[in-house]
């Protein structure tokens, strides 16, 4: 049972080792983007139905 804990970190450290130094920060800050191009987009589409409709 230690032994395949033991494999486990080893397999985990060399995998983390490939990643770049921030790479949760990186996630965390493209999605961020995305949710707020997505709401961008999702007010434009409202705006123009709102003066489609009113003209």
């Amino acid at each position: 049972m230690v032994y395949c804990f033991i494999k486990l970190l080893n397999g985990w450290r060399k995998f983390a080792t490939l990643l770049p130094k921030h790479w949760q920060v990186e996630t965390l800050a493209s999605r961020r983007l995305g949710r707020q191009s997505a709401e961008r987009e999702r007010i434009s589409g409202i705006t123009e139905r709102f003066f489609s409709i009113t003209k």
